[in-house]
This record gives structure tokens, sequence and C-alpha cells, in this order.
């Protein structure tokens, strides 16, 4: 059956990207101090209640500020942290942290291309020794390196400069 693309309802855009991970103040410290991602809030739910005083089992990211309905109501793009192995609702769902049977290929986030440099200068600073990567065929180009438990990112600008061959 083909569907006409053009009768199906828009999706606004992306509002989480949920990375399951096995240590969250490693990842979210590497979130907040690589990519300026600030922590918008947390919570701890190892059983059915969320426990007020307990260790964050989840943690919520913020990416960037959103123009729709949710970001005018205080949720903004973000990325979640959540402790597969603690969070009962991702217990019930994973059997564990195995990237070898992830279908996760990476994370992409744009940056200004007036940006690029300093971000390349920042990640190497940090010892992350990102690969850059030319993509003609879109006028763009981008810096890959790794998070802390291995899942590749990837920054990206659309760069005019770039000439198609």
């Amino acid at each position: 059956m083909t569907v006409d693309p053009n009768q199906i309802p828009r999706v606004l855009g992306a509002i989480e990207i949920v990375l399951s991970v096995k240590d969250i103040p490693t990842m979210q410290s590497f979130y907040e101090q690589v990519l300026g991602f600030q922590t918008h809030s947390s919570a701890s739910f190892e059983s059915e209640s969320p426990d007020p005083d307990g260790v964050p089992t989840i943690v919520f990211m913020t990416i960037a500020e959103v123009d729709s309905p949710l970001g005018r109501n205080n949720h903004p793009q973000m990325l979640v942290l959540i402790d597969h192995q603690r969070h009962i609702h991702a217990r019930r769902r994973l059997i564990g942290h195995d990237v070898s049977r992830s279908t996760l290929n990476h994370l992409a986030f744009e940056i200004r291309v007036e940006n690029y440099d300093a971000h390349r200068e920042h990640l190497h600073s940090r010892g992350l020794e990102p690969t850059e990567t030319v993509f003609e065929n879109m006028n763009a180009r981008a810096l890959f390196f790794k998070d802390p438990e291995g899942n590749t990112l990837e920054l990206i600008c659309h760069d005019p400069e770039i000439i198609q061959g």
C-alpha cells in the first residue's frame, strides 16, 4: 500500500533523544563540559514512586529551546540520560547495555559554521581528537568524536564555501 506523503500529518521536530547509560554523572559532566548542554531536571525512579532524595536515575539536559507548543511550555529539545540498570521503567525494557547490539549509529548536532574551528579546538583541548569530514553533496563539514561510553557524536554545519565536486 502506497501512502501519499502529503497526506501524513507533519512532525514538528525531535523533542528528546534518550540514551541508556551506565554512568549518569560521567555522561552528564561530559555533555555539560563538551557540548554545553545544561541540566534541565533529574529524578530518581528506582521504584514506582519518585525518591526526592535519591541518586538520579534519569537526567534531562537542554540541547536547545524550541518554538513549539511543548517548547513554549518548558520542554526544550533534550538529551535524556537514563540509567538502564536502576531506572524502574528502563529495567523492564532492556536486557543490558550492549553497544554491539544497538541500532544507534551516531547522534548529530548542528553548529554554526563560524563556530566550527572553536568547536574543533575545544574538542582537541579535551583530548577527544575529532575526525573531520566534508560532505560536498550537502555543502557541509563535520567533526566526529566519541562520548565516554562510546557513542559516536557529530557536530555538523552548512558551509557555503565548500565547492561541490
